[in-house]
């Protein structure tokens, strides 16, 4: 699971799923998706760090949490889908009001309504947080270079690992045509200057498809590290284990602090 911090963590293929057309009205009413997506985090965000704030000791990271924020907060499914209705009811929103269209109008009601469900939901299962962050990382940074892998596509995907194994979430695609007689050069964008403080390595995912990407490292990279492609070419390795896990659940209180 990605973290609250992490970039992407709703994208407009999470909507879609719930709304086909939302590109076709997106597009014809002049609404930014992205901005409404972004207003939700912002707004939620909010929310929840008050609430985290206001539980005190029940979030065993109290001490700590103004100056951690939210990074250590993991995108739970009832959380996901409560960004998720949230981000689609403003955007309805907008629609209405750009139009005054009662469709939208029911859309707004209806996501609105959607959105309390599941922060009732995210209520009953409580913050899912960890105890070391591993954030999601930029996009990979590929070198070609002279080698003997024969002209192909190539896809490349990378995450920080922390000393008991736990991976991150996947860092953004980035791919190539690669020519034939050559090789990549993998390295993490951040480099070891700017690695998480958690990280002790990184793993790399390829493949010559954009969906089917495993990993090709036996054992984590070392920071700092490059990975080559050999010359014996991509792998058939583990498939991602799609990022943190929670470690602590922490209850929280529906009351929302006066004042």
């Amino acid at each position: 699971m990605a973290l609250f911090t992490d970039s992407g963590v709703v994208t407009l293929d999470d909507l879609l799923q719930f709304e086909a057309p939302l590109v076709q009205v997106a597009s014809s009413h002049g609404i930014n998706v992205e901005t409404k997506v972004n207003l939700s985090i912002d707004a939620i965000g909010d929310k929840l760090l008050l609430w985290l704030l206001d539980i005190g000791a029940s979030d065993p990271q109290f001490l700590n949490r103004r100056v951690l924020g939210l990074s250590t907060v993991v995108v739970t499914s009832s959380l996901h889908r409560w960004l998720c209705f949230d981000s689609l009811s403003r955007f309805f929103a907008e629609a209405y009001n750009v139009q005054l269209n009662t469709r939208f109008q029911a859309k707004w009601t209806e996501y609105q309504n959607e959105a309390a469900q599941a922060s009732q939901m995210f209520f009953m299962s409580g913050v899912g947080i960890v105890y070391k962050a591993l954030p999601r990382p930029a996009l990979p940074l590929i070198s070609v270079q002279t080698g003997n892998s024969p002209a192909q596509a190539i896809f490349v995907q990378t995450a920080w690992v922390d000393g008991s194994g736990n991976e991150g979430a996947l860092s953004p695609v980035n791919g190539l045509i690669l020519a034939e007689n050559s090789t990549i050069v993998v390295s993490m964008a951040e480099g070891a200057v700017n690695a998480p403080s958690a990280a002790v390595g990184w793993n790399v995912y390829v493949s010559a498809s954009e969906d089917d990407l495993t990993r090709q490292n036996f054992t984590p990279l070392s920071i700092g590290a490059t990975w080559q492609l050999p010359s014996t070419g991509i792998v058939e390795g583990p498939d991602p284990i799609d990022g943190q896990q929670p470690q602590f659940y922490v209850q929280l209180s529906r009351q929302i602090r006066r004042g």
